[in-house]
């Protein structure tokens, strides 16, 4: 139905603007919390907020907690894991690179439909994959020469780890959206996240930092809370493809953001450092990618 389309496009839009903010303020976070800190207090505080929420509107949240489906349970180490690799690829790097190399993950999510699902993968599709190696070859020499070849690797394969790990949990997702309510769903993810956490927290971290820096805490666990509470909505309206391509909209909202924010706040995060080549590898990339996860 169109009324269903466009719902599910609307929250899928919220998840990629959210998510096209979200690495900027986890490099600023990093200037005062350690990485397991901040994916912990990001997976505790959307659990906590979302329980309540639940409890108020008396939807029983503890009874996916009694008995969790095991899909469920794998996803939520799934998406820890996502969350710990994502940032360490944001901390050894910048929001940007991050943006645009995270988006190996909705390849992976087509070609995993493929492999596992069957699904049928158009030639146009071969192109767009063809197209998008060649603008992740590009911006990969580009960013070498500009951190290095060994500290840009090490970048890179802290993203394909957290690309792969995403591509996991989203399937899970899938798979138990049709049996549970997806808020439900959510509450058990963030529930295991924050338990497998607990040993990469430095709980220092949270003796004195500034009422500014909770205050940017917050907005993380906001940020999970909503932009994973939307996206389970949405997998619920529109297939998985549809999804990925509006996700594929991140890197251009990073980008736009960062060039803004050396503007307006140029202490706040270090600019990008990104060449010629490097952006038009990233739009070649980008292109490939959304001709890859688009089906007519």
């Amino acid at each position: 139905m169109k009324t269903d389309t466009i719902r599910g496009l609307t929250y899928a839009s919220i998840t990629a603007l959210l998510w096209g903010f979200l690495p900027i303020f986890m490099k600023i976070a990093l200037q005062e919390f350690s990485g397991g800190s901040i994916v912990w207090f990001r997976f505790t505080f959307a659990f906590g907020v979302l329980f309540l929420i639940l409890k108020f509107q008396k939807k029983q949240p503890e009874s996916i907690i009694i008995s969790p489906p095991g899909f469920g349970v794998l996803a939520g180490i799934l998406l820890a894991a996502n969350y710990f690799y994502f940032l360490k690829g944001v901390e050894t790097s910048t929001p940007s690179n991050a943006g645009i190399l995270i988006q190996i993950a909705p390849v992976m999510l087509v070609i995993l439909g493929v492999a596992l699902f069957k699904e049928r993968f158009h030639w146009k599709q071969g192109i767009g994959l063809a197209i998008a190696v060649v603008g992740y070859v590009l911006f990969y020499r580009d960013q070498s020469q500009q951190w290095g070849s060994e500290a840009y690797t090490e970048t890179s394969v802290y993203m394909v780890a957290a690309a792969v790990l995403w591509t996991g949990y989203m399937v899970f997702q899938k798979k138990l959206s049709s049996a549970h309510k997806a808020q439900h769903l959510n509450l058990l993810v963030y529930g295991i996240g924050a338990l497998v956490l607990i040993p990469a927290v430095i709980w220092t971290d949270f003796n004195n930092p500034h009422f500014g820096s909770w205050l940017l805490m917050i907005f993380l666990g906001v940020n999970t809370l909503l932009a994973y509470g939307c996206l389970a909505e949405a997998v619920n309206y529109i297939p998985l493809w549809l999804i990925s391509v509006v996700i594929t909209l991140n890197p251009f909202i990073t980008l736009t953001a960062m060039h803004l924010l050396s503007v307006v706040a140029p202490g706040w995060v270090a600019p990008e450092i990104i060449g010629l080549w490097g952006y038009i590898g990233a739009s070649i990339a980008i292109g490939g990618v959304v001709i890859v996860i688009r089906k007519d």
